[in-house]
């Protein structure tokens, strides 16, 4: 299995408390994972930085599956963001398309700065209305837009998504339940672009594939520590943990 992996056990041991930190903050959040595991990935030097991007992509698909499916109301949450998902998908594409040849640090010194400061702003005014219907005509095709080119450049599609859903001030379950549907339409296609523009390659995919199991002991794990947080404790860490990945997206473009 080492052969085939081509990880020596160390390597493998720290690519999966990676993903299992990833899955817990998943688990309990809805998001986290791409940005958690690959943040100590590339800390710790473990992989060249295709192979990472490549890493996250089963355990996105998977763990996105599990968390869309696995309760009621799928339907109605598929019907409530249809139009961002028409969106996303075409701009997914053309990001991964990019990926090869585009320098992504002026995206991500800009959407890192606009990601910190409207979680900032949210913290400092917790009790905003939520969107009318009106403003989510052009806010969710928007945020499927920004968000599709940035997941197909760097897997981490989250914070234009993320933005909006907090703007509509969903109950977790809900919440989660949204996160994962939109993110679950993303990740087939994403592996499939990948898979064809060679990120994606018979050398990593194994490596991939194994880091399911751990990604999804720490989903489990994360969904119940969730169960014992009330919805406002929840929403203040949603923002939180959004201001930390604008403080990240800002830190890929400088260093």
């Amino acid at each position: 299995m080492l052969d085939i992996l081509g990880q020596p056990p160390v390597t493998l041991a720290l690519l999966a408390l990676a993903i299992f930190l990833g899955g817990i903050m998943k688990g309990i959040s809805g998001i986290g994972l791409p940005i958690i595991t690959m943040s100590i990935i590339f800390t710790f030097d473990l992989l060249p930085a295709k192979d990472t991007i490549a890493f996250v992509v089963m355990p996105i698909l998977i763990t996105n599956l599990w968390q869309a499916i696995r309760s009621s109301g799928w339907m109605e949450t598929l019907k409530e963001h249809w139009l961002l998902i028409a969106v996303f998908l075409p701009c997914l594409f053309l990001g991964s398309r990019m990926l090869a040849g585009m320098d992504t640090k002026g995206v991500f010194l800009v959407l890192g700065c606009i990601v910190a400061a409207f979680a900032a702003s949210n913290m400092w005014k917790p009790h905003l209305d939520p969107l009318t219907p009106r403003t989510r005509l052009w806010a969710g095709p928007l945020a499927g837009v920004t968000g599709g080119l940035l997941g197909g450049l760097s897997t981490v599609w989250g914070p234009p998504i993320i933005m909006y859903l907090v703007m509509l001030r969903l109950p977790k379950d809900v919440w989660v339940r949204s996160v994962a549907l939109v993110y679950v339409t993303g990740a087939v296609p994403l592996a499939a672009f990948y898979w064809s523009n060679g990120v994606l390659n018979p050398s990593n995919v194994w490596l991939s594939t194994a880091a399911c199991v751990p990604g999804m002991a720490g989903i489990l794990a994360g969904e119940r520590i969730r169960r014992h947080i009330n919805e406002e404790a929840f929403r203040r860490a949603m923002l939180v943990l959004l201001f930390l990945i604008g403080l990240n997206l800002i830190r890929r473009a400088v260093f």
